[in-house]
Order: C-alpha cells, then sequence, then structure tokens
C-alpha cells in the first residue's frame, strides 16, 4: 500500500464524522470508520454488515436497490431513516456521495433540527443561480417548518414568532391563493418531484399583503423514496406584480379578439424588454400567422373573423399569466414570452397550439378545412436587442417557412 494510500484511509478511519461504505448493488457495508463503531460500541451491539440490518425501513434487497438509484439521481442526497442498534432505534439524517461506480460513501448526522441561524449559506448552494430573500426547511413527517432570520425580515416577524408549521404558514397566504398552493405542495410530494414553484400573496407584519414567488427542492427523501425534507426560499416580486397590473390597467385592446393591440403592445413589449436587459433575462417574441396557407381568404369577413377569435381566445387561455399576446393584423398575433428562452417558447407554443390546429371550417368548395398556423420565433439578445429588431426577425421567419405547417424556430 502506498504511503498516499495509508494517509487517507487513515484520514477516514479517524475522521469525526460516523462513515461507512456502501456496495451499491448488494447494499453490503464494506468499510466502517471508528466513530460509526463507536456508536453500536456504546450500545453494545454488533455492527452492521448490510444496509438491511441498519436500516428499520428497507426490508428487502429490492427496496435497496431502488432506494440506490434514487441516491444516484440527480433528485437528492440525503436520506432520513431509523436506524436499528440492536432494540434502540435513532431517526438519523444520513449524506450520501458516490465514491465511484459501484460505491457510495455515507455520512452519518444527527437528526436533531436543522439550524437555519448556522446553516443558511450551505443552503444558498442549493440555490446559487436565484435571487432569494429568505430560507425555510420543511420537515414532512412532523409537518416542523423552519424559517431563516431573513424570511423573518420579509414577512415581518421575529424568528421565535415564524411559522412553525404548514397550518401556521397557510394563515398568512392569502386565501385567494391558498387553494392553488395547496394543490401544488401536495402534487410535488405525492409525485416525489424534484421542486416546484408557486406565487402567491402573503400577509406581512404590517398588516399588508406582499406577492412573493416560492421555491422548493428535494432535500432529504426517506428510504422507501419518499420526500423527507424539503428546502426552499421566498423572493419579493412585488415589483414584477406592480408592473403586470399596471399593464394590464393601462392597455388598449383589440375589439374583435380581446387582445392588446399593435400599438398598445409595443408599448408593453418595451417595458419588459428593458426589465430582461436589466436583469440579464432572456425574452422571446414570436410571430403567429392564423392563415398561413391562405385558406381563410376564402371566408366572408364574419366567417373568416369568428374563426380569429377562437383561434385567439383558445391561445390566450394556454398561455402563462405574464405572457402578452397582441393582434397586429387581420389574422397575425404577436407573442412575448417574458424570462423565456428558445427551446422552452417552441415546448409550450406546441402546447398551446395543439388546440388551435383542431380548429376547422367550410371552405367555399364545401370541403372541411383545418386552421393552418405558421409560427416565427426571435429571441433577445441573439436575434436583436430592441422590440423592431426582433419583430422584424420574428416576421421574416414566418415568411421564410410560410408554406410549412409548423411551430419554427429561427434559423
Amino acid at each position: 500500500m502506498s504511503a498516499n494510500n495509508r494517509f487517507f484511509q487513515n484520514a477516514f478511519k479517524l475522521m469525526p464524522t460516523s462513515a461507512f461504505i456502501l456496495h451499491k448493488i448488494s447494499g453490503d457495508i464494506l468499510e466502517h470508520n471508528q466513530a460509526f463503531e463507536d456508536v453500536f460500541n456504546k450500545q453494545e451491539h454488533d455492527l452492521p454488515t448490510n444496509w438491511l440490518s441498519l436500516s428499520q425501513n428497507t426490508q428487502t434487497k429490492a427496496q435497496w436497490q431502488s432506494f440506490s438509484q434514487t441516491m444516484q439521481s440527480d433528485k437528492a442526497a440525503r436520506c432520513c431513516d431509523t436506524l436499528l442498534l440492536g432494540e434502540k432505534e435513532i431517526k438519523s439524517e444520513l449524506h450520501f456521495q458516490e465514491l465511484d461506480e459501484e460505491h457510495f460513501l455515507v455520512c452519518l448526522y444527527s437528526a436533531e433540527h436543522l439550524d437555519l441561524a448556522s446553516a443558511e449559506n450551505s443552503l444558498l448552494k442549493l440555490a446559487l443561480s436565484e435571487s432569494s430573500s429568505g430560507l425555510w426547511v420543511w420537515d414532512i413527517e412532523t409537518d416542523a417548518v423552519e424559517c431563516s432570520e431573513s424570511l423573518c425580515d420579509l414577512i415581518g416577524c421575529s424568528v421565535q414568532s415564524s411559522p412553525k408549521s404548514t397550518a401556521t404558514w397557510h394563515c398568512l397566504v392569502h386565501p385567494e391563493d391558498l387553494a392553488n398552493l395547496k394543490q401544488i405542495v401536495e402534487q410535488h410530494i405525492a409525485d416525489a418531484s424534484k421542486n416546484y414553484e408557486a406565487s402567491y400573496r402573503i400577509l406581512q407584519g404590517n398588516g399588508n399583503y406582499l406577492w412573493v414567488k416560492e421555491r422548493g427542492l428535494i432535500y432529504a427523501v426517506n428510504s422507501d423514496n419518499s420526500i423527507a425534507k424539503t428546502v426552499g426560499f421566498i423572493e419579493d416580486i412585488s415589483s414584477q406584480k406592480k408592473l403586470e397590473k399596471h399593464l394590464r390597467r393601462q392597455a388598449t385592446f383589440d375589439d374583435l379578439t380581446g387582445l392588446l393591440t399593435h400599438s398598445a403592445a409595443t408599448t408593453h413589449f418595451k417595458k419588459q424588454l428593458g426589465l430582461a436587459k436589466r436583469q440579464y433575462t432572456p425574452l422571446t417574441m414570436v410571430k403567429i400567422n392564423l392563415n398561413a396557407d391562405g385558406a381563410l381568404s376564402q371566408l366572408i369577413y364574419e366567417e373568416k373573423n369568428q374563426i380569429i377569435k377562437m383561434a385567439a381566445k383558445d391561445l390566450y387561455r394556454n398561455i402563462r399569466e405574464g405572457d402578452i399576446l397582441a393582434r397586429v393584423a387581420s389574422d397575425k398575433l404577436l407573442l412575448l414570452l417574458p424570462n423565456t428562452n428558445v427551446k422552452d417558447a417552441k415546448q409550450m407554443l406546441d402546447e398551446a397550439i395543439n388546440s388551435v390546429h383542431s380548429l376547422n371550417f367550410t371552405k367555399k368548395d364545401g370541403d372541411s378545412h383545418a386552421l393552418s398556423i405558421c409560427a416565427g420565433v426571435a429571441t433577445f439578445p441573439e436575434d436583436g436587442e430592441t422590440i423592431e429588431e426582433l419583430a422584424e426577425s420574428a416576421n421574416n421567419a414566418v415568411e421564410a417557412y410560410a408554406n410549412d405547417d409548423t411551430i419554427l424556430e429561427l434559423k
């Protein structure tokens, strides 16, 4: 054995945190350090040789293999489990780290409550790419909620008087937003999805409601793959909501479709472009031609308008609250997607336009015809740095593929 290998083996044996090495397939405990051995010596109990003899919740090898696959995924690297020490059961938190293709290094920690005052900096690493105003941790089994000091400052309360459970948290949520928040979180728990996102109003200590965006993600799982703990952060989005309210209040609407007119949309588009520039976020514009094959032109004026009205209604129903849809010509629409890149825009458009494709009408010759749609996509800043440049790029994309009845990405 080389000097380096002996050095690292000794370091593993003497590290103060209880740790052991697991085989991914069999669940065998191949190595352990002194701290792990001391836990069992104090209880006068034999050391376990396999995960099945250590975990109370994993009963079969098949269950272990399923759990092992979860630990190898990107959902979570932490597990909450009840460990067996003879007749004693200890609820513990374990951190799994892949050593190689066949082995885990597992560190054992206390299952005492997580102190956010000291842990906030490390938890922020889970959300480095985001802008968060406050953190929380939720232990799902005990329904214990802990709030960071920064979150308490945001909602205007002390750490001592902060919400300690989902029930007390829900008391602060605006009644009109509570049902939607509950549905989103319950679906996250039921599906064991990696993360979720919800926007709602929360009551501050001064009696006013504040618009916030909540993002939660898995922090630890149980050995049956259910979620044990969720960590998340709350962001103040009141300025964004004020802008959205201002846009809705000041907008001028098209008589036929109820959408923004071209001139009104241009003003609001420029405000969103200004936000994108300041916040370094993507912005995508889509030009939509509802008459790509010219068939609508064969209809009388009233029939054509009825089809355009139905198509606009279907599209508007399938876009997000913050998106802006405008009618810029008789059979042409312009859609602005804030904070959206081309890939996400195309995915959303595929879903939104599918319902519009199902609209049928009868031509003068008596044949039934499906609505033909062509869309051109342009994104800031790659395809333009002004609204006019983006509109021109999107329009060029539509004209280039006017005979193609598909969603098309700008080349």
